[in-house]
């Protein structure tokens, strides 16, 4: 039974940290929606992206760094603060 508990636990560890990921990854065909809010098929391939990389043991940043090498920087809500993005944080 204890087992049974501690895949729970990994599972509901995987949803929390997939959501939050997916709140603050910007829908590249949509634009205006987060990955979690958007039925368009490139976020729902982009949530299981995330599901399975952190199945894999990758941390939060990893799986940013990835996205944003692949999508490019736009597609985070809080880009990193540099020369080409100080306009949006400022």
């Amino acid at each position: 039974m204890e087992i049974k508990d501690d895949e729970v636990k990994k599972a509901q560890v995987v949803e929390a940290r997939a959501r939050n990921i997916s709140h603050n990854v910007r829908c590249t065909e949509c634009g205006s929606q987060s990955i979690e809010d958007s039925q368009a098929d490139i976020a729902i391939l982009l949530r299981k992206l995330i599901r399975d990389e952190i199945r894999a043991g990758k941390s939060d940043k990893e799986i940013y760094k990835k996205l944003e090498e692949d999508y490019g920087e736009t597609v985070l809500y809080a880009p990193k603060f540099d020369l080409q993005t100080a306009a949006l944080w400022l």
